[in-house]
């Protein structure tokens, strides 16, 4: 699982230990549900397809949680019948700035479509979620333009947490228990003693893993044998797009000298042994580019270093940064500084730092078990209010909206069909006028 999937599954087993709780997911899973809470699959199928069965599923239940309602295939009746918990900890149209930025092909047509979808959103939630208080600073603004602070609910919640209120991502209340083989044993280049920097995550186009790169192959030079692994690079729900990143990462370490001896790229590791990595782990690594989306992001992975008690070392700009220096929990570096990155590096892998840090972790980390940072939503579904705008909406836009949904559908994979047509026909070409060449070279021997 992805951050959105473990997420799901963690909140699911919190609600369901008050109510039962149907956990709708995109793909066939074997894992064993939590108590209380049954699994259900809206795959496979198009993005059509999948959005009509999730109506189904709507209808089913009473209380909705979701990113996204699937508004165009749900009757206006039963949406307004329902109530609406949306969760807004991925600001989804940030992270498509970045698409649009670093992939014009893709990222644009997909991003025509976000500011209608967000009136919409803004207009069907009766309680928002979020995973900080900066993101709920961002997302008043755009409740208030959206003309949902009405003086009336304010009278009586003057902070207005009815409305909107925070669930970060949380991390097990148990101690981890490593039951298996990490990354020293992944790569047995590694020596035991060696100071291994992992990067626990995926790598997406608004990282940085290369001045991770860059930063050991300072290390290196001054001899120290510094190992960077990059824990997941592979994520089966990942966009062409985010594999640019990794590849451009490969080809970097390569061109340095350093891959597979001092820089390591994992495929995947699966959700529930995350804990035989981080815990095998001298530090951790949370390093981005400075854009819009790290101001307002909110990095999951960066919970399981308080779990599994590792220092990380973060880029500047995003919330979790903030935690990392105000608590004292590793270090944080400017962005695309790899001589801070090396120094942090070198200082945060201190024997003696290493213990003080571990107990700073070890402290913090009580404050973050889903237990804790579920309580409004589940306050919420144990108790659920209405306070809904937009209900107005006709019939006839109902069908226009579905009618544009299903067009947009099909224009993508039209444009898909030519795209890789094109591709095809252009290999074919090099081939052909490779084959040319070569004739036209045996002629003239």
């Amino acid at each position: 699982m992805a951050g959105s999937g473990i997420r799901y599954w963690n909140l699911a087993a919190i609600l369901g230990r008050q109510q039962r709780v149907t956990l709708a997911i995109p793909n066939e899973a074997e894992m064993k549900p939590p108590p209380g809470v049954d699994i259900v699959t809206y795959g496979p199928g198009d993005w059509v397809e999948r959005g009509h069965r999730q109506a189904e599923l709507v209808a089913q239940h009473d209380i909705i949680l979701c990113q996204i309602p699937p508004y165009a295939f749900t009757p206006e009746e039963v949406l307004a019948e329902r109530h609406m918990v949306i969760d807004l900890y991925a600001p989804w149209f940030l992270e498509k700035l970045e698409y649009a930025r670093v992939d014009p092909e893709r990222g644009i047509p997909n991003r025509q479509d976000d500011m209608q979808i967000l009136q919409r959103v803004m207009a069907l939630g009766d309680f928002y979620i979020c995973a900080s208080e900066r993101q709920r600073d961002f997302w008043l603004g755009a409740l208030t333009m959206a003309g949902r602070l009405d003086p009336q609910r304010q009278s009586a919640d003057p902070e207005l947490r009815s409305l909107i209120d925070v669930v970060p991502f949380g991390l097990p209340t148990g101690r981890p228990i490593p039951h298996g083989p990490g990354p020293r044993q992944a790569f047995p280049q590694i020596g035991a003693r060696d100071p291994l920097v992992l990067w626990n995550g995926g790598i997406w186009n608004w990282l940085d893993p290369f001045t991770a790169i860059q930063a050991t192959h300072l290390l290196v030079e001054k001899g120290i044998p510094c190992r960077l692994v990059f824990m997941g690079i592979k994520n089966p729900g990942a966009e062409i797009a985010e594999m640019e990143s990794a590849e451009r990462a490969m080809n970097l370490a390569r061109e340095l000298g350093l891959l597979d001896s001092h820089v390591f790229f994992n495929d995947w590791v699966p959700y529930e042994d995350r804990q035989n990595w981080l815990m095998q782990a001298t530090l951790t690594l949370s390093l981005h580019q400075p854009t819009i989306e790290a101001r307002f992001a909110f990095r999951t992975r960066v919970l399981d270093n308080l779990w599994c008690r590792v220092p990380l070392i973060a880029t500047e700009g995003d919330v979790l940064a903030d935690m990392v220096a105000d608590e004292g929990l590793g270090a944080t570096v400017p962005p695309g500084n790899p001589v801070a990155v090396a120094a942090a590096i070198e200082r945060v892998s201190a024997t003696e730092r290493q213990h003080e840090l571990r107990q700073r972790l070890a402290t913090v980390a009580q404050r973050y078990t889903w237990e804790q940072v579920a309580e409004p939503l589940a306050a919420y579904c144990a108790d659920p209010w209405k306070h809904r705008a937009g209900r107005e909406q006709s019939d006839y836009v109902q069908r226009i909206e579905r009618l544009y949904a299903e067009t947009a559908e099909y224009a993508r994979h039209l444009e898909a069909t030519l795209a890789e047509r094109e591709r095809e026909a252009r290999k074919l070409a090099a081939e052909r006028g490779w084959r040319d060449r070569l004739r036209a070279w045996r002629l003239r021997a």
